[in-house]
């Protein structure tokens, strides 16, 4: 009898020490972990390049001449200085520039015999950045143009128009790269009054301030 009593109380012990450690397993058991998604990490978008700003540099290019009169046309190569300022809006560039060629056209005849001295260009212009990072810029530009000849009879300056298409690179902060076409449109040239149109293209290597 005092084995059964033995029994009893050892089966209700272990019973007791089962139910408490069950429950203090579920107290602190760990439960399903929830699965976790990786965040895609975010891109930086490239920083974008800031037109606002002044100019100037140096170009060389070529250009036909065609005149009214018994002369058709002259050809030659021409070297000139430009300086501008621009302002960037944040998605179009607007600004202005002035264009000297010293020596216009090596200095040309046109028909009547004056000489084409020098010429000079003033533009508005306007473009729109391109690229990633929005370092170029591809603009058009017009204004009036000036062509200073001389002759037998003295110097005269004659105005017109010129019109521009152009694209210009920063190939760092500071550099900038440019190429473009343009035609200019000038009358009442020289002593013989003779009209001219030039077509020309060029390049240039210019520093933004």
């Amino acid at each position: 009898m005092r084995h059964v009593s033995h029994i009893a109380i050892a089966a209700v012990v272990g019973l007791m020490a089962t139910g408490a450690a069950a429950g203090e397993f579920g107290k602190s058991g760990p439960g399903m972990a929830e699965p976790t998604v990786p965040q895609p990490t975010p891109v930086a978008p490239a920083p974008q390049f800031s037109w606002t700003g002044g100019y100037a540099g140096i170009g060389a290019g070529y250009g036909r001449m065609s005149f009214s009169g018994p002369s058709s046309s002259a050809s030659s190569g021409t070297a000139g200085l430009f300086a501008g300022y621009r302002q960037d809006m944040g998605g179009f560039v607007l600004g202005g520039e002035a264009l000297v060629v010293p020596s216009s056209f090596g200095s040309a005849t046109i028909p009547g015999g004056d000489d084409l001295d020098w010429g000079a260009s003033l533009m508005a212009t306007a473009g729109m950045p391109l690229g990633a990072e929005g370092r170029t810029l591809g603009y058009v530009g017009i204004g009036p143009s000036l062509l200073r000849s001389s002759g037998p009879a003295g110097s005269e300056s004659s105005v017109g128009g010129m019109a521009t298409l152009g694209v210009d690179h920063m190939l760092t902060d500071q550099i900038m790269l440019r190429g473009g076409v343009n035609y200019t449109v000038i009358n009442n040239v020289g002593s013989s009054n003779v009209n001219t149109r030039t077509v020309g293209a060029g390049v240039g290597l210019g520093f933004k301030f």
